[in-house]
């Protein structure tokens, strides 16, 4: 086995939840913050609780708003690109080849 490719051990790793629970454990980090633990947990403690995770309904929200902004902005641009065409297009006269040739021939002489 190659030496020292393996992570330190902390035998003592704190754990700390947001719910103010503590409890030790094994692990490659020193110390560990989570947001649910066993203790406030609504599955183990039988409670019914709202848990908003990484608040979830805010960045819902959030996600939300810029999809509508870009929705709005992509509306515009495509209303700005066809406006663009409509007036860059101006009614051109069918001509005849003789009429063309005829034109060709003016602008050399």
């Amino acid at each position: 086995m190659k030496k020292d490719i393996h992570p330190k051990l902390y035998k003592e790793c704190v754990v700390t939840c947001a719910c103010g629970n503590t409890f030790t454990t094994i692990s490659a980090l020193p110390s560990i913050s989570v947001e649910i633990c066993s203790a406030c947990h609504p599955f183990y403690t039988g409670q019914r609780r709202f848990v908003d995770t990484e608040r979830r309904i805010d960045k819902f929200t959030k996600k939300a708003k810029i999809a509508e902004e870009k929705k709005k902005s992509t509306e515009e641009h495509r209303k700005n690109k066809e406006s663009k065409k409509v007036s860059s297009k101006t009614p051109r006269k069918e001509q005849t080849v003789k009429e063309m040739l005829d034109k060709i021939k003016s602008e050399e002489n």
